[in-house]
């Protein structure tokens, strides 16, 4: 997702061209590590394997109101247009505008990597911290 902005209520917009329903694969990057220690700690078993780093699949939706759940401030989710994304990206070239939205329209259809894959690999090894977690720990606040 793109850097969320405040309206002049001080409502926060987690504004991407992605439709309301589109699953997200959001990852704490403290998570990393105790995964890395997990598979240099098992070689054997783990070397190789596929270990998704992601706690939970929340819809673009989702994130303003868990964002407003955690932190009281009043957010939306706002899908962009193609014309309000590329007014938004205007600054980047063409080429780079093309690369973005259509990046997030691959995320909206297939996911990360795909349908099919099984992204409870990595809660299998140890804790990860959900956006709810990831908001309490850090207090992040939207700006």
């Amino acid at each position: 997702l793109s850097k969320p902005h405040k309206l002049p209520d001080g409502t926060i917009v987690f504004a991407s061209p992605l439709d309301q329903k589109a699953t997200l694969h959001l990852v704490d990057i403290e998570d990393t590590g105790p995964i890395v220690r997990e598979i240099l700690e098992n070689p054997e078993k783990l070397v190789g394997q596929d270990i998704c780093i992601c706690s939970e699949e929340i819809r673009f939706e989702d994130v303003s109101k868990v964002f407003t759940k955690v932190t009281g401030i009043p957010s939306i989710s706002k899908t962009l247009t193609e014309e309000e994304f590329r007014g938004a990206t205007s600054f980047l070239p063409k080429s780079a505008q093309d690369d973005l939205f259509y990046m997030y329209k691959w995320f909206e259809q297939y996911g990360y990597y795909g349908k099919e894959k099984d992204w409870t690999t990595g809660k299998q090894l140890t804790h990860l911290n959900t956006f709810e977690d990831w908001l309490k720990k850090t207090g992040w606040k939207g700006e």
